[in-house]
This record gives structure tokens, sequence and C-alpha cells, in this order.
């Protein structure tokens, strides 16, 4: 529960954030997070190549932003998405989790192979960057909610058969095109309205 508190306070963090920088820095922390989260479940070079994907993500947005004071206030957006992600996870896990016979753990530290933490984590990740998405104003949300999603999608892909390396590395070369699209729209962005 503690590593899912982890996962949600900086998904919440760098949702609510007015600054890129500071949004980039977030992003940075809910891919830590969200590594640590499925530590148990995936290879030490499964890892290096996702925490390096996050560092670079963030290190894209971090010099997109040019200086501290660039970014998108959230307002409303902020409360609206994260009711969307607090409706939708429950029910996403409820209806795609892994069917097993076995009951969920839910402790407060929970074991390495606790699936069902992976799981609600990316449902969370999901659901959060989709909430983003549908209610970004800005190309700042807008690659936020993309990146989210895709760190969602990464925490699920440990669970697919067969060799995962290849797999890991494509969805973090994915990754990082999504931070350099996001990053060209930012500085278009910023370049229209200056």
């Amino acid at each position: 529960m503690v590593l899912l508190a982890a996962v949600a306070l900086t998904t919440l963090i760098a949702s609510g954030a007015t600054r890129l920088r500071f949004t980039a820095l977030a992003f940075f922390a809910v891919s830590i997070a969200a590594n640590v989260i499925a530590a148990g479940a995936t290879t030490a070079a499964q890892a290096a190549v996702l925490a390096v994907a996050g560092l670079a993500a963030s290190g894209i947005l971090f010099v997109a932003a040019r200086d501290g004071e660039y970014g998108e206030d959230p307002g409303w957006r902020l409360w609206v998405a994260t009711l969307i992600a607090v409706v939708a996870t429950p029910a996403a896990f409820a209806s795609f989790r892994t069917i097993t016979a076995d009951v969920p753990e839910l402790a407060l530290f929970p074991s390495d192979n606790a699936t069902v933490v992976v799981q609600v984590a990316a449902f969370w990740l999901l659901s959060s960057g989709t909430a983003i998405l549908v209610t970004a104003r800005g190309a700042v949300r807008t690659s936020l909610g993309a990146l989210l999603m895709l760190t969602g999608v990464q925490l699920l892909m440990r669970y697919a058969p067969g060799p995962q390396l290849e797999l890991t590395i494509a969805v973090a070369w994915v990754e990082v095109v999504v931070a350099l699209t996001g990053a060209f729209l930012i500085v278009n962005e910023r370049a229209v309205r200056e």
C-alpha cells in the first residue's frame, strides 16, 4: 500500500504542477516509483532500460521548458482528471485484472510477487494519463498524460509471456519519442504565445 500511495502521490504532484520543470521532475519520481513497484516482476536489465527512459523523457521536458517560469496552470482540470482516475482505476482493475483464484495481498509492504499492487498501479497510471489527456488544454499536460499512460503500459507488460527485454526497449524508445514530440509541441506553443 505504501508503494501504491507513492505512485498516486507523485502522479498527483506531476498533474498539479504549474511549472514544466517541476512537472518533469515529478514525472521522473513517478517513473522511479513505478519501477520500484515492479522490481520483483522484472529483470535488472529491464528496470535499467525503463529507468533510463524515464530519466531521458524527464530531461527532454526539463530542457524544453527553457526556464523555471514556463508551465501550464491545471486549474479545475486537475480535480476533474483526479476524479476520473479515482473512478476508472477500480473499474479497470475489476474488469481487466489477471484472473486467478488467489486472494489479493494488500499488505503495507507487499512481497516481491504481489501482482495486485503492480496491476493497480498500472491501472492508476493509465486512467490518470487518459484523464489528463481528456482535460488537457495545452502541450504541457498532453505530454504528461501520454507519458503517464506509457508508464502504466510498462507496468502491465511485465506480465507478457516470453522474453520481454526487446518489448521493454521498444516501449522505452516510444517513451523517448513521445517526450521529444511533446517538447516540439511545447516549444512551438511557447513561440506562438511569445
